[in-house]
């Protein structure tokens, strides 16, 4: 096997200056030069990969050297044959050219185990023979004065290091690690870095809703019809309900996600959290496991840097593609009315990279700091075998803006700059799966994952600009090793390039106001379809409308907000099946509750008078009075209504009079509506036909009155006809002070002569035979 063969060293100006880069690319030339060749040789006898015996890094000391200090590495190393290694020693190896990108940071990590690894420093012997299976701790310690590391300002960052066990000159077992060189009185700037661990339950849904009849206002001794199918305890919400309590029992239990989450947590003060506040009740409501791991959740919250999820952890993009950003300000709502300690809200998007622009626009409707973007697949672990340059200045390394390692960006949306988070998907890979690639690779521990991060953040903090901040997040369902994450964050406490960080100091931290623009709309196949998300909001909408009749809403609304909001989850993305079902049912349960107002059909009208009155009935099957309004609307302008009041519409019927006016002969349609107070429907609309006829009232009082007006004219006429009376006639003369006599009807007239006397043949007063001739003639008259 060969030496490494140095590249050419670039000769870009470091910041201290040109003559300073000089130097350092000349004596780094130099100790490329004396590297001597490698000693291993690939064994006929097996892969070039496979190694004979396994080797694990258990610390370094120091993780960042420094001059004139003496370098310990200790390392286990395990037989992993059935045969014993006789004659084994462990070598230490070193690679003195300082990485200078990213890419160069995982080129070495990927190396196979036959390729180069650097110089041969020093060696301890195995004195005996290692055992099948069996494990040895070795301690190699390199003398400060064998470092041979450049001690000038700007050089600071890793190298390739690694640890060999070989026998008779054969390589049996590699693990490559990093060297990471602080110059004296160097002090490069620090990357804040922050740690973030998501809290989230299982996929989950409230028991199912109680049968109407149980809700609070409705009558248990007449239910409506129409909820007679109301959903049976084994629903779909039902059984979610118990298999998340299942399995929150064992994600909560030693060995659990959950369980491990919160412990990972707790190696830090500076690890941000955030939660699911759905988490909390469930788990209170659990095992004894299950309470335990709340009640230390809560003390997390309340010790850390804390932001809450909106409430049952809603699938973002499903919701903002139906356009129903209403659900997610609910669900942010009763985060906030939960989390009384936190007083921020975060988004975690549940597709990697970087949300479309109608995702985005979720951050300001919802009031969130900022939303959470898992990272993308990356290539800088790509398993390049290409040799690691020389050591570079930071003004050489290379790195656009394009390429900044920036956790926190601004993505200029429809609703304007968005700021959001993307964390940074190797370091990320590392604190959970102990390999950028996240392949699993056994050589990796808790001391090795460290030398590793800081490599990594010792090239991203020669970046300029110097990043705002660096973001570490795991995903939802995989919780860091505490062991790990203990050991990344106590290098970065120690390390002079990185400090730790709470999320909401990186998120405060000043950045360049430049905003990328956002990706265009995209659907992933995995969201809920935006037709469902429509119908559970519709039935929440529904329901709340109906509840602003009733004196105590809250009561009746009760629970519905879990309902909605559970089968949104992330987590049900999982079981699309199950999800599918578990809306169909939570709508019917919804829209269930609606029930119990009715309007009694009523049979077409006839309308023949200019006003009138229509009865209305009004049935109410709640066991609480309901203030609703009925509104009566004619289609046609020939009939309208007259003022009116509905009454409190107590508990049984409630008949209501409707004043009509009509104003021409048609046939109409008129349609009668229950409405609350802002005009919403709370009962089905009913409607029925009137034909209204108004000319026949008017024609039958011109007929009455014209046969009123005949019958006056023929009494009159009648009356003409008959005449006056004889003796009325008498009275009229004799009152008269003319000289007319008025001869007697029916009589002989009287002689001037007995006249003159005033007496008559019996000596009767003159006067009496007239009068009694006078009434003769009327009674003849009379009879005639």
């Amino acid at each position: 096997m060969t030496g490494v063969e140095p590249r050419p060293a670039r000769t870009r100006a470091p910041s201290p200056g040109r003559v300073r880069a000089a130097l350092a690319a000349v004596l780094a030339l130099a100790a490329a030069l004396v590297v001597a060749p490698a000693v291993a040789r690939t064994s006929s006898a097996r892969a070039a990969d496979e190694a004979v015996v396994d080797v694990r890094i258990v610390s370094i000391a120091p993780q960042v050297l420094e001059p004139g200090e003496d370098l310990r590495v200790t390392v286990e190393v395990t037989n992993t044959t059935s045969a014993p290694v006789e004659d084994a020693r462990a070598v230490l190896w070193l690679n003195r050219f300082r990485m200078g990108s990213r890419d160069e940071v995982a080129a070495w990590a990927d190396r196979g185990l036959d390729e180069p690894a650097g110089q041969s420093e020093i060696s301890v012997d195995l004195t005996e023979p290692l055992l099948p299976d069996a494990a040895r701790t070795v301690t190699l310690t390199l003398p400060a004065d064998q470092v041979h590391l450049t001690n000038l300002p700007g050089l600071w960052g890793a190298r390739g290091m690694a640890v060999e066990v070989a026998a008779r000159g054969e390589r049996l077992g590699l693990e490559r690690t990093y060297i990471l060189w602080n110059p004296t009185d160097d002090q490069p700037p620090r990357v804040p870095v922050s740690v973030v661990l998501p809290f989230v339950g299982p996929a989950n849904a409230p028991v199912a809703a109680p049968a109407p009849d149980d809700l609070p206002g409705k009558d248990p001794s007449d239910a409506p019809t129409a909820t007679e199918g109301a959903a049976e305890p084994t629903s779909a919400a039902a059984a979610a309900a118990r298999a998340a309590d299942d399995d929150l029992d064992a994600l909560t239990a030693p060995g659990g996600r959950l369980r491990a989450m919160l412990e990972a947590a707790t190696v830090d003060e500076d690890v941000t959290v955030v939660v699911d506040p759905s988490l909390l009740p469930l788990a209170e409501s659990g095992s004894a496991s299950s309470q335990r791991f709340a009640q230390r959740l809560r003390a997390a919250i309340a010790s850390h840097d804390s932001y809450g999820l909106p409430w049952a952890d809603p699938d973002v993009a499903a919701v903002q593609h139906a356009g129903q950003g209403a659900l997610l300000q609910v669900a942010a709502d009763r985060t906030q009315a939960e989390l009384e300690s936190s007083e921020h809200l975060l988004l975690w998007a549940a597709d990697a990279g970087t949300p479309d622009d109608v995702t985005l626009a979720a951050v300001s409707g919802a009031g969130a700091a900022a939303i959470l973007a898992p990272p993308a697949p990356t290539a800088g672990a790509s398993g390049s075998s290409s040799e690691v340059a020389p050591d570079r200045s930071s003004a050489a390394s290379g790195v656009s803006s394009d390429d900044a390692s920036d956790s926190v960006r601004t993505f200029e949306a429809g609703v304007g700059p968005v700021t959001t988070v993307v964390p940074d998907a190797v370091l990320s890979r590392l604190v959970v799966g102990g390999t950028a690639t996240g392949d699993g690779t056994s050589g990796s521990t808790p001391a090795s994952i460290a030398q590793r991060v800081l490599a990594e953040l010792a090239v991203v903090s020669h970046e300029e600009p110097s990043p705002a901040g660096v973001v570490v997040a795991t995903d939802r369902l995989t919780a860091p090793d505490s062991a790990v994450l203990g050991a990344v964050t106590s290098a970065l406490r120690a390390a002079p390039w990185t400090r730790t960080a709470t999320l909401s100091e990186v998120l405060a931290e000043p950045r360049d106001a430049r905003a990328d623009r956002a990706p265009a709309s995209t659907t992933d196949r995995d969201e809920l379809d935006p037709a469902a998300v429509t119908a559970l909001a519709d039935a929440r909408e529904a329901a709340r409308s109906f509840s602003e009749v009733l004196d105590d809403p809250d009561a009746f609304l009760a629970g519905i907000d879990d309902q909605v909001l559970a089968p949104l989850a992330v987590a049900w993305r999982a079981a699309p099946r199950e999800r599918a079902e578990l809306v169909e049912q939570t709508v019917e349960q919804v829209l269930a509750r609606t029930t119990g107002l009715s309007i009694v059909e009523t049979s077409d009208l006839n309308v023949i008078a200019t006003t009138s009155d229509l009865r209305l009935t009004v049935r109410n099957e709640l066991a609480v009075p309901v203030r609703a309004r009925l509104v009566v609307d004619p289609r046609k302008a020939c009939l309208t209504v007259g003022g009116f009041a509905t009454p409190v519409l107590e508990p049984g019927d409630t008949s209501v009079t409707v004043p009509l006016e009509a104003h021409a002969n048609c046939d109409v349609l008129v349609e009668v509506q229950l409405v609350g107070p802002a005009g919403q429907d709370v009962a089905e609309p009913i409607a029925f036909s009137a034909r209204v006829s108004p000319t026949i009232e008017s024609v039958g009082t011109v007929v009455v009155g014209i046969l009123l007006a005949l019958g006056l004219a023929l009494g009159i006429a009648r009356t003409v006809r008959r005449g006056q009376s004889a003796r009325r006639g008498a009275r009229t003369v004799s009152e008269s002070t003319g000289p007319v006599t008025l001869p007697v009807l029916g009589g002989t007239p009287a002689d001037d002569e007995s006249l003159a006397e005033g007496t008559g043949p019996d000596d009767a007063p003159a006067g009496a035979d007239d009068d009694a001739r006078a009434g003769e003639a009327s009674d003849e008259g009379a009879a005639r």
